[in-house]
């Protein structure tokens, strides 16, 4: 499937969605710009785990440098 951007001034805007709308869902899928965003973050999130460069910690992991921040931030 392949994906388009448009700019749609507010006059034109409804008419263009009715018209999409009419498509069947497997034909045309209407996707937000916060989607757009959010997969490019996520791309972005997996190519770092599959080249190593991203750090996992447990929980117990977070919660103890987390505790141990604060406290030196505390302190000074």
């Amino acid at each position: 499937m392949e994906t388009i951007h448009l700019k749609i001034s507010e006059k034109a805007y409804e008419r263009v969605i009715q018209l999409l709308k009419q498509f069947n869902a497997n034909d045309v899928q209407i996707v937000s710009d916060d989607y757009v965003q959010a997969k490019v973050e996520l791309d972005e999130t997996l190519r770092q785990i599959d080249n190593n460069e991203m750090k996992f910690f447990s929980i117990e992991e977070f919660e103890k440098q987390a505790d141990e921040l604060l406290k030196r931030r505390n302190a000074g």
